[in-house]
């Protein structure tokens, strides 16, 4: 069990919607993968740094409770991708640009699973500090050429640009956290490696081949390739099932399951239905309009929920993330109230 720990506000900024209708008919996205992975949008980016996206949903966030800047604690921000600027702190730049003070302010890097793992260390620190304490959780993405092609680095999903921002408090909130695991497997870390280390960053005059790592990667464990793909989905539904242990709440009575923005052809969609999780109970069809926000799918599939009125008060919700590593997360809300920038 958790200590007494709320989500007090989020907001989100999300980039404009692009039709990936649009994307396959001028060759920039994969018709195959357009049908198999079944996403239809992701949202872009086109004139707003990874930061930026921060700031403006750490803004609303804060607009939408109005916390006094002494009362955050700690700021942890989170980018999958790069940030704007090599051996810089967008950490500190997200701070300055909204809270400002004194107060600590760490990067997380776990990738796709920063925002659970973000979710369980500001957890953690709030437990030592006086109860009007409140830590300040972002995430800012944009995936954008020449580094980044958010169509084709990656397969299984298409990334998306945008920002995401929580503020977790040990005072009443919306939604009281029951219980947040995280797990990993890292046996499995060199499929993102390479094929080896390397002396500076990318240089970022071509786009990352992430794909061609993991290829390499499945070429040299063709034995095992079964055997890997189901240690992956299998890490991400055991990790759901753990913390529902340990929140004492049955699959059969969440309402709402806040998942990764992945296409279908991700191997624990289908390990989820067999657990009685239909795409209805999840935030399928909110993800597949949006695209993979790295570590900000979490927040932003909560707030669309909020603010689409799928929640009641009494409603329970797990919210799951998986990164490279492997490293898995889950945790369990129980939704107390909702907010009144919701009902709005």
């Amino acid at each position: 069990m958790m200590n007494e720990v709320y989500f007090d506000s989020v907001g989100v900024r999300l980039g404009r919607r692009l039709d990936l209708r649009e994307a396959v008919a001028d060759g920039r996205y994969p018709d195959a993968e357009y049908v198999g992975n079944a996403l239809l949008a992701v949202c872009v980016s086109d004139d707003e740094f990874a930061p930026d996206l921060a700031v403006a949903a750490a803004r609303q966030a804060l607009e939408r409770r109005q916390p006094s800047a002494a009362d955050v604690r700690l700021l942890l921000h989170h980018g999958t991708y790069f940030q704007g600027q090599d051996v810089w702190t967008p950490s500190s730049y997200v701070q300055q640009q909204t809270i400002g003070g004194s107060a600590p302010a760490m990067e997380i890097d776990q990738k796709s699973n920063g925002g659970l793992a973000g979710l369980l260390i500001g957890a953690s620190f709030l437990s030592a500090c006086p109860d009007d304490a409140t830590v300040l959780m972002t995430t800012g993405e944009r995936f954008c050429l020449p580094g980044f092609d958010r169509f084709r680095t990656e397969s299984g999903t298409v990334m998306a640009d945008g920002g995401t921002a929580l503020l977790l408090s040990s005072r009443p909130g919306f939604a009281r956290v029951l219980s947040c695991v995280l797990n990993a497997d890292p046996s499995l870390e060199a499929m993102y490696r390479g094929t080896r280390l390397k002396d500076a960053p990318h240089a970022g005059d071509k786009p990352l081949d992430l794909r061609g790592r993991k290829a390499r990667f499945m070429r040299k464990n063709l034995d095992d390739l079964e055997d890997i793909s189901q240690r992956i989905a299998s890490g991400f539904c055991d990790t759901i099932g753990q913390a529902l242990d340990e929140a004492k709440v049955a699959a059969a009575d969440v309402r709402r399951f806040v998942l990764p923005n992945n296409g279908r052809t991700v191997r624990w969609w289908t390990m989820l239905a067999e657990m009685g999780v239909p795409d209805d109970r999840t935030t399928w069809e909110f993800g597949r309009r949006v695209g993979h926000l790295g570590a900000g799918d979490q927040v932003a599939g909560l707030e669309h929920l909020l603010t689409t009125g799928c929640l009641a008060v009494g409603d329970h919700v797990v919210l799951a993330g998986s990164g490279y590593g492997f490293n898995w997360g889950a945790a369990v809300l129980e939704i107390v109230t909702i907010p009144d920038w919701a009902r709005a």
